[in-house]
């Protein structure tokens, strides 16, 4: 497996870490300079089409991850096979390569994306096979226990299960089709708050200010073919104060 990860060139420290948990048999790593938003230039970005003039309440950060994926959904386009995606903060399970094309195995060949891990401080709505739509709370007092990363990286666990998907956060670790790359491009750029999120489960909406929110716009209010897998085969820290992308 080829694994596309995205990380600024000043960090290597996530480089160092990513590389000590994640550098395992059956997982080529193949770092990708992440575009750094500070230093574009907000005209060019809107010329280009990838952010609508009135959108100026993307940060800096959220700006430079989003055009970093886009770079990779442009090659993924044109790809003649899926490709995997992960940002440098994801700690990917012992087991992720296998399981990762076991649950690409179960799924039909017209899917979009699949994620393959996702923010577990927010709520996951998914479907089951059966058309019951779930909400998935998660408790991350685990993550507090000093050996969780790493022993997450080392253990096989149980195939994980993938589920119809309709909101997840963050842009951790996905599978994304050839497809599913042409579709999300047309889908979340250009970057824009004009249609909101529904957050189900808590009777509010809410404007997308990343990537991350323009996807699940997309998935709520166009025919995606997404699926998430649970329990999820990478996660992180979610650690704000560490995050490139979230303005403190």
């Amino acid at each position: 497996m080829h694994l596309n990860v995205i990380s600024l060139p000043a960090r290597a420290d996530r480089r160092a870490q990513f590389n000590a948990w994640n550098a395992k048999p059956g997982v080529e790593i193949a770092f990708v300079d992440a575009v750094v938003g500070a230093a574009l230039d907000l005209a060019d970005v809107v010329a280009r089409g990838l952010l609508a003039a009135e959108a100026s309440h993307f940060s800096a950060g959220a700006l430079g991850n989003a055009l970093s994926h886009h770079k990779l959904w442009l090659e993924a386009a044109n790809a003649a096979a899926p490709t995997f995606v992960c940002e440098d903060d994801a700690c990917l399970r012992g087991d992720f390569a296998a399981q990762t094309m076991g649950a690409l195995s179960q799924i039909g060949a017209d899917w979009d994306v699949v994620f393959l891990g996702y923010n577990t401080n927010a709520a996951v709505a998914v479907q089951s096979r059966d058309g019951l739509k779930v909400l998935l709370h998660f408790d991350e007092s685990a993550k507090r226990n000093p050996d969780y990363f790493s022993a997450f990286a080392r253990d096989p666990a149980p195939a994980p299960t993938p589920l119809l998907c309709f909101q997840a956060w963050g842009t951790l670790a996905y599978a994304i089709s050839p497809r599913g790359a042409q579709r999300l491009l047309k889908l979340c750029f250009p970057l824009n708050g004009a249609t909101d999120i529904l957050m189900f489960g808590q009777n509010r909406k809410l404007q997308p200010y990343t990537l991350d929110g323009m996807v699940n716009v997309a998935l709520q209010r166009a025919p995606l073919n997404a699926y998430c897998v649970f329990p999820p085969l990478a996660v992180s820290s979610n650690d704000v104060a560490g995050s490139d992308v979230v303005t403190r």
